[in-house]
This record gives C-alpha cells, sequence and structure tokens, in this order.
C-alpha cells in the first residue's frame, strides 16, 4: 500500500483508475470537492487532526489531505506503443536520469498539458514515482503513462524502427530547438539535472537540439527545458496541421 499526498493530486486519483482505499483528511474539507468525490466513489473517509498527517508525510505540504492507494503501476512499452500507433502525430518524453523528484514531477504535469502519450524513463539512476512525485505532478501521474526499461539506447533503437524520430536536448546541439519538422512519431530527451543526456544517448539520436541562451547563467533547469521544448511541439503542430 502507497499514499499520495495534497489535494490536487488526491482529487486526480479519484478521478482517475487508482482510487483510494480510504481518505484522511481535516474537518475543514467537509463538504469540499474531495469529499464529495469521496462520496461518490464510495471511498471510506476518516477525518483526523493535521498533526496525524505532518507525522505520515514528515512534514510535507499535504494540504490537508492523505489518500491510501495502490502501489504505482508503471506501463508496458509495446502495448502503449500499440495503443498510440494510430494516432497522426505520437509524442512520447524519454527521460536520461532525472534525479530530483520535484523536477521529475513538475515534467510529468507539464507532459500532461502539453498531451504527451508516455513517458519512459530507468529503472536505475532515475527517481521512480513516490509521493512527492505525484504530489508536484499535481496528480498528472494518474493520467500520463510511465514507463520503466533498463536501456535507454535499446529502447531508441527500437523507437526507431518503429517510426519515431529523435530529438534530444543538449547544449552541445547543431541546431536550435525550433529548427526541427515535429509533425509525425517524435520522442524528445531530457537529461539528468547535471550530466545532461548521455554520450551514447546523444549518438543515437537522429537530432540534438539546444536552447539559446544570453545570459550569465548557462544552463536550464531540466523540467524548464523540458517546457520550453513541449510548448514549441505544440506551436508548430498547431501551425503545420
Amino acid at each position: 500500500m502507497d499514499y499520495i499526498y495534497g489535494r490536487n493530486a488526491c482529487i486526480s486519483s479519484l478521478k482517475g483508475e487508482r482510487k483510494p482505499s480510504k481518505v484522511l483528511m481535516i474537518n475543514n474539507l467537509k463538504g469540499s470537492e474531495i469529499d464529495s468525490l469521496c462520496k461518490k466513489n464510495k471511498v471510506k473517509v476518516e477525518f483526523v487532526d493535521a498533526k496525524l498527517l505532518d507525522k505520515i508525510t514528515s512534514n510535507k505540504n499535504h494540504q490537508g489531505v492523505l489518500g491510501y492507494v495502490e502501489e504505482f503501476k508503471y506501463a508496458e512499452l509495446d502495448p502503449l506503443l500499440s495503443k498510440i500507433d494510430s494516432k497522426k502525430n505520437p509524442l512520447l518524453l524519454i527521460l536520461d536520469g532525472i534525479e530530483d523528484p520535484v523536477n521529475f514531477g513538475s515534467i510529468i504535469r507539464t507532459a500532461s498539458c502539453f498531451g504527451v502519450d508516455g513517458i519512459i524513463i530507468l529503472k536505475d539512476r532515475q527517481v521512480q514515482v513516490t509521493p512527492v512525485v505525484s504530489k508536484v505532478s499535481t496528480g498528472a501521474t494518474e493520467f500520463v503513462p510511465i514507463v520503466r526499461v533498463t536501456n535507454l539506447n535499446v529502447t531508441i533503437e527500437k523507437l526507431k524502427k518503429d517510426g519515431y524520430w529523435i530529438v534530444a536536448t543538449d547544449g552541445s546541439g547543431d541546431r536550435y530547438y525550433d529548427e526541427v519538422d515535429y509533425n509525425g512519431k517524435i520522442a524528445v530527451i531530457i537529461g539528468s539535472e547535471g550530466r545532461g543526456a548521455s554520450k551514447l544517448v546523444l549518438k543515437n539520436s537522429d537530432f540534438v537540439v539546444r536552447i539559446p541562451i544570453s545570459g550569465p547563467i548557462t544552463s536550464l533547469n531540466a523540467s524548464i527545458a523540458n517546457a520550453i521544448v513541449l510548448a514549441q511541439i505544440e506551436k508548430y503542430r498547431r501551425e503545420h496541421k
């Protein structure tokens, strides 16, 4: 049994497939949207003191609510690819070693906003889906399929054979992020916070793109870089229908 916390994360869970078996909430949330959703879904509610939620979450910002849920279920790559194969412009996100749960949660939230069909992560050397990640994602973990793989380069080759163009983001890129045709099957690679994408991953990519930076700080947070590129893909596809 796992748990999620925060109002948006719990609301998303109640609206998604991984519904809580029980929700703990403070008295102030009686009659709230979360309370109503619990009643609608016949989820047991227990009104508790905020101190109990502080204890369970180690003083995280729980916003007065916590839900007990089943352990997060990761998606499988082949069924995901089959499901989205008929789409006009499938879009996947590949994360090469993101270690910060806040970055990971932010990336998932942005991916959900821009209609990403699935996120591929490593089983090792990568933060997994945790209560913190679910909270930061505002519950987007309940809606965006997340696949775990053991080897990104093997996965990249598989995607290429399936017709995907691989676009890696890196400061060494030979073109800007807005100089790529983003129609068709696209998989975007976001590298880790410190090292970026690995050399072999960059070598195996079809395009390596960079975001122009003119200020004294020469690198962007991984989640910010992700948002910039996904926004560009959305813009490009709207303008080139």
